[in-house]
């Protein structure tokens, strides 16, 4: 069996398994025939071409007409979607066929103009690797726009220990809340622009709670949500790590919503002994605090975008702390895969990985690094195989 057919039937399987597996609660379901609707919206479309790409790339790397081979995606996608109707947890919907479809037809784009973009000439060359750098240069300055906060003006609600559908519910008991000493007492918030103003500057959220059992999933202690059940603010626990998180500019435009978590925060509180939790933005990063242990330096990073699109998704934990690095290394890889030597290519190389190292941690920056390196290593090999 050829090597394109055998991969077009494990990606088929691939899919399969990560569409028509049941799961758990999931939040209000929109209409099937709504379009770009229901949280992470865009998210979710950026996932599904992710997810049909590979198999228009299969497709045609196995010989299949264009047109045939985006029929078959399309059809394939809403076979899925007819079945998720009967699948608990899965939200079937026209705009996944729709995305679904268009990541097959960007796979079959790809394998049609390899001749193009895998061996260019150089002028060709120093034009993909310049747009490369400003598409990462881009990413990476935007990124930081997207995480910072974005609180609607509307009517605020405070819950302590909520029970929501998509969610664990946390087996503790609140006490009081403040939030720069203003109290959050459990209901509606009569002073939501005033709570508003203070989330939007730095602020001091303290929670004092008897602690319950940790929870398997996310478990939310405190949580503030606006009358459309949009969530402002959560402080949660996962198993015995703190959680939170806070409405972002990329949730507002149909992104995931990235948390902070301190793994281990509550390792040595048991079920019913005092818990007081403390979260305290500075101008730029965050300390939390559980009783007497804190951790400072804490937020959202350039490599971190990952989370805007996988987030929420079953991403096993000790997996994530690599996520930032293959994701700053999968910026830069196209760089290093059209650079040439000359100035064009070392201007393309120098302003992405200058903001790497403005922005990013160090052990971010070795992953775009990293990247330069595989995509350049991918050139030579291509080079001297004298690949088409």
């Amino acid at each position: 069996m050829r090597a394109s057919r055998l991969f077009l039937i494990l990606w088929l399987g691939v899919i399969s398994g990560s569409t028509l597996v049941p799961v758990g609660g999931v939040e209000q379901v929109p209409s099937f025939f709504c379009v770009l609707c229901g949280h992470g919206a865009v998210a979710d479309i950026l996932l599904n071409v992710a997810l049909f790409l590979p198999l228009g790339l299969a497709l045609s790397a196995d010989g299949w007409r264009p047109l045939r081979a985006l029929t078959l995606g399309a059809a394939f996608s809403l076979a899925i979607e007819i079945a998720q109707f009967a699948i608990p947890g899965r939200d079937p919907s026209l705009s996944d066929v729709l995305s679904n479809t268009l990541g097959t037809a960007l796979g079959i784009g790809l394998v049609r103009s390899a001749r193009v973009w895998w061996r260019p000439g150089p002028r060709l060359a120093n034009a993909l690797a310049i747009a490369a750098a400003g598409a990462a240069t881009a990413v990476l300055v935007s990124t930081g726009a997207l995480f910072a906060p974005s609180f609607p003006e509307d009517t605020y609600y405070a819950g302590w220990t909520p029970r929501f559908g998509h969610l664990a519910w946390y087996g503790g008991r609140v006490q009081d809340v403040a939030l720069d000493d203003f109290p959050l007492p459990e209901g509606r918030i009569a002073a939501s622009a005033q709570v508003r103003q203070h989330l939007a500057l730095p602020y001091v959220l303290v929670v004092r709670a008897r602690a319950g059992p940790h929870p398997a999933g996310l478990a939310p202690l405190f949580t503030i949500n606006d009358r459309h059940t949009r969530e402002i603010v959560l402080v949660g626990v996962r198993g015995d790590d703190l959680v939170y998180r806070y409405r972002t500019r990329a949730v507002a435009w149909g992104l995931r919503a990235p948390a902070i978590r301190v793994r281990g925060a509550l390792r040595d509180v048991a079920a019913q002994s005092p818990l007081l939790i403390t979260v305290r933005r500075t101008s730029s990063t965050y300390c939390l605090t559980v009783n007497t242990a804190e951790r400072c330096g804490l937020g959202h990073t350039p490599g971190g975008a990952w989370a805007l699109v996988l987030g929420g998704q079953p991403i096993p934990i000790w997996l994530q702390p690599a996520l930032p690095i293959v994701w700053l290394a999968a910026l830069f890889v196209p760089i290093g895969l059209w650079a040439r030597l000359d100035l064009a290519s070392a201007l393309a190389i120098a302003l992405p990985l200058a903001t790497a190292i403005l922005l990013a941690p160090p052990v971010e920056t070795l992953g775009a690094v990293a990247g330069l390196v595989a995509g350049g290593l991918s050139a030579h090999a291509r080079l001297k195989s004298g690949a088409p």
